[in-house]
């Protein structure tokens, strides 16, 4: 049996794609082969794609006509010159390097220009001189802790110069940092210091955490002089903490050497040079901050910083971006959404990140400025692709692999999928991190062999290649998500409120743009799980919902049935009115945020259809009518109108200026 392809003429495509196939016989009778006809419609297939679709088609026939016994698995569709550009011209990234270390990377830019602005925060400015000496100051007193490379030290601290130096200065010591975010809930502070083995942290009077480990606090800080350490490449740089599957964070171990390709692949990109100005928007927790600090401070920029609730999506964020000129920034399109154009004038360069890019908001934001789509896990030093400048009418792709990265995309049995098929993205190359800290396990499960030659990360995430070599972003491959810029393990939340003792079973999912909490059993109180979980759990992973059920929904295997889970009610806001003129304007701007009618005093925030992102806006919008501060710690707290009025009469007055986006610019 052989396969061989034939000619036929024009036809009308009836459908999208339409694929014929019937067996032939000759004069007498006898089978004489099978016979198709491939018609794709002209307007959504080019004709070179029609074509390798019937091309791939008959190398299928040929392969199992070759060897019926052939498993389907291993039924090779690619051509060897698709083979080649895939996995050769697509991933050709390699660019040599110095193989510099962080310290030696930014002693660089100390020499070339000691005198240049090198971090801003309100009115205070550190030239690079200053901070470089401010650094040597933490560096002197780490080592004489005796901290040394393989060491790791915490950093618990609120945005600062301080919290900058203090980076500089253990990685100068020759450690790693690990980075805390303060507003973390102190359980699991006390968590990552134990599970990292850290040997000590760094922290201000404001911020201490409770802890038997050392404390080196930043305002006891005394002069002493600093003698460089060897640094390797290869020694640890920071570790940063991700949501874990099984309910325990995991803490991903990150070398130097991929840092130098970061800094120069995203430097040049991004077009970062001595005049920008770099805001430094994630939370210091998240991988992202690492790369808006390095990429900055070893590119001769000057990094800005504004406190976290100054980088508020809104007014206090455009009021932050215009005081300083803000010329660079990396936001989630989540927090673009919420935002106008106008809001950001001097922003001449916009990096999206953190989660996939809808096309509407790329069409929105990218006139009239550089607009580049990036993605990476924190397994890759945090970027492994991104897209040339995006325009208004262009595919909102994630792009090529950035220097020294290879990027496959394989089905399940690491075979590379052809072009425009959606596989599993896997990465190789020098960003790859060292794996998880403390285990071995579950960094062999992600950190595999690679078929085609050395060490490579399984993200999770399924992609498709373009024609030309880009790649479009589909999803992921099992229940990990991306909310607002951050990677959640729906099993870290349900295993937290599992923990709570009036509940026997729970499963987390993410509806629309919230976190949904199910729990059994049903008499369990919403209130009081979710005030137990913004106690554990970090702000962006608490539910925005949570439905009581007398069982969870299984499928016919014992798994759960998540199509069965019931969609969590959005009560309307028609409960008992306000009595007093801070409850009134706290009504509206519950009922504005939620785009409500109106809102009643006990009407619960998060059940009439509030989440972390709209809890972000409902402060701003108080600030503006109330004129007073209030945390949005406050309203996981106490998520009504009757539990935040009382609190309100106790809050300092709001900075002056701020003002709330129109609904419209909130979709």
């Amino acid at each position: 049996m052989t396969a061989v392809p034939l000619q036929t003429g024009a036809a009308g495509a009836k459908v999208d794609l339409d694929l014929n196939v019937g067996e032939t016989f000759d004069a007498a009778g006898e089978p004489a082969g099978v016979r198709g006809t491939l018609i794709a419609a002209a307007d959504l297939f080019e004709p070179a794609s029609a074509e390798r679709l019937a091309q791939r088609f008959v190398r299928a026939l040929e392969s199992v006509t070759a060897d019926p016994g052939v498993r389907l698995g291993d039924v090779d569709v690619l051509a060897e010159d698709e083979r080649r550009t895939m996995l050769v011209d697509w991933t050709d990234t390699l660019v040599e390097v110095d193989g510099a270390t962080l310290p030696e990377l930014f002693a660089a830019q100390v020499a070339s220009m000691p005198d240049r602005a090198a971090v801003v925060s309100g009115d205070t400015e550190l030239t690079y001189a200053e901070l470089d000496a401010r650094s040597d100051r933490f560096a002197a007193a780490l080592a004489g802790w005796g901290v040394g490379p393989e060491s790791v030290v915490a950093v618990v601290m609120p945005r600062s110069i301080d919290q900058i130096a203090a980076l500089l200065g253990i990685s100068k010591a020759g450690g790693a940092y690990l980075p805390i975010d303060p507003e973390y809930p102190a359980e699991r502070i006390a968590f990552l210091l134990a599970d990292s083995g850290a040997v000590g942290v760094v922290t201000s009077t404001a911020s201490e955490p409770v802890t038997t480990l050392p404390l080196l606090r930043a305002e006891a800080l005394a002069d002493g002089d600093f003698t460089p350490r060897p640094v390797l490449p290869a020694h640890p740089a920071y570790v940063i903490y991700t949501s874990g599957s099984t309910g325990t964070p995991k803490g991903v171990v990150v070398t130097h050497v991929g840092l130098e390709s970061l800094i120069a692949a995203q430097g040049d990109r991004f077009a970062i040079g001595a005049e920008s100005r770099v805001l430094q928007f994630a939370s210091i927790g998240f991988d992202a901050a690492s790369a808006e600090i390095w990429v900055t401070l070893c590119g001769g920029a000057t990094l800005v910083l504004a406190s976290a609730a100054e980088l508020l999506p809104g007014a206090a964020l455009s009021e932050v971006v215009s005081r300083h000129q803000v010329t660079h920034v990396t936001l989630p399109p989540a927090v673009l959404g919420a935002m106008a154009p106008d809001d950001l004038k001097s922003i001449t360069t916009l990096v999206s990140a953190g989660e996939a890019l809808p096309g509407e908001v790329l069409a929105r934001w990218s006139p009239g400025r550089t607009f580049v789509n990036a993605y990476g896990p924190t397994e890759n030093t945090v970027c492994a692709t991104m897209s040339e400048p995006l325009g208004p009418d262009d595919e909102p792709v994630i792009g090529a692999p950035i220097s020294n990265t290879r990027v496959y995309v394989l089905d399940e049995w690491l075979t590379p999928v052809p072009p425009g098929v959606a596989g599993e993205v896997y990465l190789v190359g020098l960003g790859l991190a060292r794996g998880y800290a403390g285990r071995a396990g579950l960094t062999a499960e992600r950190f595999v062999a690679c078929p085609f030659g050395g060490r490579m990360y399984r993200t999770g995430d399924r992609a498709k290649w373009t024609a030309d070599g880009r790649l479009v972003f589909g999803g992921r491959a099992d229940d990990q998500v991306k909310l607002r810029g951050f990677r959640i393990e729906p099993g870290e939340i349900a295993a937290v409120l599992s923990a709570h003792t009036d509940v026997a079973q729970a499963a987390v999912v993410l509806r629309e743009d919230r976190l949904v909490a199910y729990v059994v059993p049903a008499t369990v109180d919403p209130v009081a799980l979710r005030q137990f979980a913004a106690a554990r759990l970090p702000e962006h992973m608490v539910p925005s919902a949570v439905v009581t059920l007398d069982e969870l929904p299984l499928t016919a295997h014992g798994k759960l049935d998540r199509r069965a889970l019931p969609e969590p009610e959005r009560v309307t806001g028609v409960g008992r009115g306000p009595s007093t003129p801070e409850e009134e304007l706290l009504c509206q701007a519950f009922a504005e945020v939620l785009g409500l009618d109106g809102v009643g005093v006990d009407d619960d925030f998060f059940d009439l259809g509030g989440h972390s992102l709209l809890a972000v806006q409902l402060v701003n919008r108080i600030r503006a009518l109330l004129d007073v501060e209030v945390e949005i710690a406050t309203v996981f707290d106490t998520p009504t109108v009757a539990g935040l009025a009382p609190r309100v009469g106790e809050r300092k007055p709001a900075r002056p200026g701020v003002r709330l986006m129109r609904r419209q610019e909130q979709s």
